[in-house]
């Protein structure tokens, strides 16, 4: 099982390479031509999953498995909902039979893989601090109130202009999001943190330069609130990730308490 998250989240860094760098081959495993800010979004979010499975192969804590698994179930969920219910206006965008497959394979799969790590206890079971506990609520908070506006395709929500597709995509991400820090609130041990620390560092990393260069830039008057708001929430997460993942002493990304 090791050898199995090492590589899928070797793969991941691959697929976020390719959107970086905006790379034929890893383009065209999007459905639809978008813009370079969207692309290097895309890219943040598979290095977001590549860090937490990459963490969880390394540190053999496979009981973090279920809260990735449970975000990929509410994301192609919802996905998958909005395909059967908006049928035929998809089929501008993309092939729906297709789409809808994967989706329903890709739900199919990550509830096996929660089925599959429902009973493994974690390894690193010590409760996280207060604050790292209330800055969950918080990020809880505006993943689903930002999802649901991405997916209702309200304007002006992200820092730059989406396709309508785009934004119900993204929604459906956050609120996959969403649903990945619920978890961390109700199992608030660091087993089930850390790979979720190191995913949201790697994707504030990714995106904190490009967002300050685009705000000093390019981006429209109707986007700089949103854009600002989310450069805010960046910066103060990245501070949190890089404090407890490699400043607090007990629970440094790889820290072991001894007994």
């Amino acid at each position: 099982m090791r050898f199995i998250f090492i590589v899928v989240g070797l793969g991941l860094l691959g697929l976020c390479v390719g959107f970086a760098l905006q790379l034929p081959w890893a383009l065209s495993v999007w459905p639809w031509e978008d813009g370079k800010l969207s692309y290097l979004f895309i890219a943040s979010i598979c290095l977001a999953i590549a860090l937490p499975v990459l963490w969880i192969g390394l540190a053999e804590e496979y009981a973090a498995v279920r809260a990735g698994a449970l975000d990929f179930s509410m994301m192609y969920a919802g996905l998958l909902a909005t395909l059967l219910i908006t049928y035929p206006a998809v089929q501008e965008w993309i092939a729906p039979p297709l789409a809808i497959g994967l989706c329903a394979a890709s739900l199919a799969f990550n509830l096996l893989l929660y089925t599959w790590s429902r009973n493994i206890p974690f390894k690193h079971a010590e409760r996280i601090p207060s604050l790292l506990h209330f800055s969950f609520g918080l990020f809880f908070l505006a993943l689903v109130i930002v999802g649901i506006s991405l997916v209702l395709r309200l304007p002006h929500i992200f820092p730059w202009p989406l396709k309508p597709q785009t934004s119900i995509v993204f929604g459906w991400v956050y609120l996959g999001a969403a649903v990945y820090f619920l978890y961390g609130l109700i199992y608030p041990v660091w087993g089930n943190v850390k790979g979720q620390l190191a995913g949201f560092l790697a994707y504030d990393l990714l995106l904190i330069w490009p967002f300050i260069q685009h705000l000093t830039t390019t981006v429209k008057p109707e986007h700089q609130l949103s854009l600002l708001v989310y450069l805010s929430v960046l910066i103060y997460s990245a501070i949190l990730a890089i404090y407890y993942l490699f400043i607090h002493r007990e629970s440094r990304l790889f820290f072991t308490r001894a007994s």
